[in-house]
């Protein structure tokens, strides 16, 4: 890998870094929240909170083992499309540990 590629994994982990930091947070504050609702602490998705965290960064550390010897257009397009990757399964965590508030 050349700085340049370097370089740009570096200021794309940013985008990784706030993902993280949103997942934390989620992480931290969903249970919370069903505290404040009265929900049973049983209903709280643990799993589905802890992929919120885990998932960014294995994904992004995959994307650069896969195209660390590419090009640096190819490199920051696969780079891309694993941060594209992991807001789409980020938006289906969101979707999956609030879905499962029951009032009820």
């Amino acid at each position: 890998m050349t700085r340049t590629h370097i370089g740009v994994a570096a200021l794309l982990s940013l985008v990784v870094g706030w993902f993280v930091f949103d997942a934390v947070s989620s992480l931290v504050g969903l249970p919370a929240l069903y505290a404040q609702l009265g929900v049973d602490p049983a209903n709280v998705p643990w799993a589905a909170l802890w992929a919120g965290v885990i998932v960014p960064v294995v994904f992004y550390a995959a994307a650069i083992i896969v195209a660390r010897r590419q090009s640096l257009t190819r490199f920051t397009l696969v780079l891309i499309v694993a941060l594209a990757a992991t807001a789409t399964v980020r938006l289906s965590l969101i979707a999956l540990a609030t879905g499962s508030i029951t009032l009820f």
